[in-house]
């Protein structure tokens, strides 16, 4: 990665890390109780994983690689604090256990939550379906996808606003009663 200019590795970056912030610090949530720890170890993975961007190979997983960062800055974490606590509660080893567990059943989640959005986008009307796909396609330019419904822009989000409550309360209905649909 280290032959892309400057300005397209930061925005490579960008994206990758944006794409997968929450499932980073729900990993890190997970290994570290206070909320307030989260946050600071969560500003050290960050770093991290800037400053060795220019490290991972093409054809790796960034996820991945993100949670082996994670892993080793929370193992800091724990290390810094039993300094200062003289104690901790969890070894190294156990925490390294709960984190690869961790990891797997996030992967787990996220294919439950991809069926469960595709099952809720298949009861939506067509039309909302293509508003919604248009919305989340790169190409999916607001104003022009306004004009296609025959929509003002401003009408345009409120009627996406209304898609994603019915898609959200779809979603929440399906975890909540039933494994998969």
């Amino acid at each position: 990665m280290s032959s892309f200019p400057e300005e397209e590795l930061h925005r490579r970056f960008l994206g990758l890390f944006t794409a997968h912030e929450s499932a980073i610090h729900a990993y890190v949530a997970r290994l570290v109780p206070r909320r307030e720890d989260v946050l600071d170890v969560m500003q050290e993975v960050a770093i991290v994983l800037w400053k060795k961007f220019g490290q991972l190979k093409a054809d790796q997983d960034f996820r991945r690689w993100a949670f082996g960062v994670a892993r080793v800055q929370v193992l800091a974490w724990r290390r810094d604090l039993a300094r200062e606590r003289e104690r901790l509660v969890l070894s190294s080893d156990t925490l390294e256990l709960m984190g690869k567990e961790i990891e797997s059943s996030s992967e787990q989640l996220d294919l439950e939550r991809e069926a469960i959005l595709q099952h809720c986008l298949g009861k939506l009307k067509s039309d909302q379906r293509s508003a919604m796909e248009g919305m989340y396609s790169e190409k999916g330019e607001v104003s022009d996808l306004a004009v296609k419904f025959g929509r003002s822009v401003t009408a345009f989000y409120q009627w996406i606003y209304r898609i994603r409550q019915t898609l959200s309360k779809c979603a929440q209905k399906v975890a909540l009663t039933t494994e998969l649909p």
